[in-house]
């Protein structure tokens, strides 16, 4: 009988001693398998921010602004409408003097005149994809602002900026005011074709 309740001791703590390391392999099992499952999802995690970020790259390189078109667009016309002692025009006019949303710009390049009896102006934008239509309202908005400019001594620049041509073309946008002693804009017409096609 001693003998008998000895090995069913020895059973019962052989049984207990199985019973706890089974319990630990499936928890360690368990961690391991939510180990692996955290390794995996990071990984995946990661690969996605990869991929969105290689994307949002593939798009900016996309959307850069092509500045030698920019700048050839501008010559183009100039040869045919100079401007007269003429600055670049800079973030700060476009914004400010123009009231274009740099948002929806890529890249720009033009000249204005500095000459106060004059109103000479080039500029050509290459607007962000889809955003062309909105960058000539807003220069038409201010087409019209320096259209109503009602003081007889500047008739002619008011002649002028209310004949300026506002031209959309794909993303590109030109604006061109000829300038007071400038071509007709029959010839201006043809140069923003030629420097568009």
């Amino acid at each position: 009988m001693k003998k008998m309740l000895s090995i069913l001791c020895v059973a019962g703590l052989a049984l207990t001693l199985l019973v706890g390391c089974g319990n630990s392999s499936s928890s360690s099992s368990a961690a391991s398998s939510e180990d692996t499952s955290a390794v995996s999802s990071e990984a995946a995690g990661s690969e996605a921010a990869s991929s969105e970020a290689a994307s949002s790259e593939d798009t900016a390189a996309a959307q850069e602004a092509d500045t030698e078109k920019l700048s050839s667009i501008v010559s183009a016309i100039e040869a045919v409408n100079e401007v007269p002692n003429s600055i670049p025009l800079e973030e700060f006019a476009l914004e400010n003097d123009l009231g274009l949303t740099m948002d929806n710009i890529l890249g720009w390049a033009g000249d204005v005149t500095n000459n106060q009896a004059d109103c000479a102006l080039v500029l050509a934008v290459q607007a962000k994809s889809g955003m062309a239509d909105a960058v000539k309202t807003e220069l038409e908005a201010y087409k019209e602002a320096i259209s109503s400019n009602l003081y007889a001594e500047f008739a002619d620049k008011v002649a002028k900026a209310q004949d300026s041509r506002i031209v959309v073309s794909g993303d590109y946008v030109v604006m061109v005011i000829a300038g007071v002693d400038g071509p007709d804009y029959s010839e201006i017409d043809s140069a923003i074709e030629s420097a568009l096609a």
